[in-house]
């Protein structure tokens, strides 16, 4: 499984840090996630050019729960290989990279902070990859 977040600036709370760089340790058991952050240029889109699965986080896209987003990861893994994840800017994404994403996320109907939603993918991330493993880390 190869997954990589892009993240729209930068995340500069050293707690926030510390508990993602420990999801992604945990991770490499499953696969490759990583994390890219990116300075937006001008409303040019911030995709990797390599990926070939573009998720947008969007307050008006798709809600899952855990297993669901295992049972989609899984789907987008097995159809196109990698899968890119862009976190947006406080405001949201620019619409030139809004029409580039094959999918819409929403992490929940409720704002959250920036660095929060960073570390809250990364997690959503990691027990997706657990659960499609059997691994015990989700109790559902």
């Amino acid at each position: 499984m190869r997954l990589v977040v892009v993240q729209t600036g930068r995340i500069k709370d050293a707690h926030v840090i510390a508990l993602r760089d420990d999801y992604l340790k945990r991770f490499r058991r499953y696969g490759s996630l990583t994390v890219e952050e990116r300075v937006p240029k001008q409303e040019q889109p911030l995709w990797p050019a390599s990926s070939r699965w573009k998720v947008a986080l969007d307050e008006r896209g798709e809600q899952f729960g855990s297993a669901e987003l295992a049972a989609r990861l899984r789907t987008w893994t097995m159809r196109h290989g990698e899968v890119a994840f862009l976190l947006g800017e406080a405001y949201g994404h620019h619409q030139p990279t809004l029409a580039l994403a094959d999918e819409r996320l929403s992490l929940s109907a409720m704002t959250l902070p920036h660095q929060l939603a960073h570390l809250l993918l990364i997690e959503q991330l990691y027990r997706a990859a657990s659960i499609l493993a059997g691994a015990p880390y989700h109790h559902a």
